[in-house]
């Protein structure tokens, strides 16, 4: 839930979400994966 990928305990499923964090620890994006195929290119354009 901290991280938006559920609205409460009892949800009966949670959205598919990955969270980039900087070394500082703070999250600096947060993605709702809707293409699991493609997104660790996502993540990694925003690395780069």
């Amino acid at each position: 839930m901290a991280y938006g990928a559920a609205d409460s305990a009892d949800q009966e499923r949670p959205k598919r979400v990955s969270v980039l964090i900087g070394p500082d620890g703070k999250v600096l994006k947060t993605y709702e994966v809707s293409d699991a195929e493609g997104h660790p290119d996502a993540v990694l354009a925003d690395l780069g």
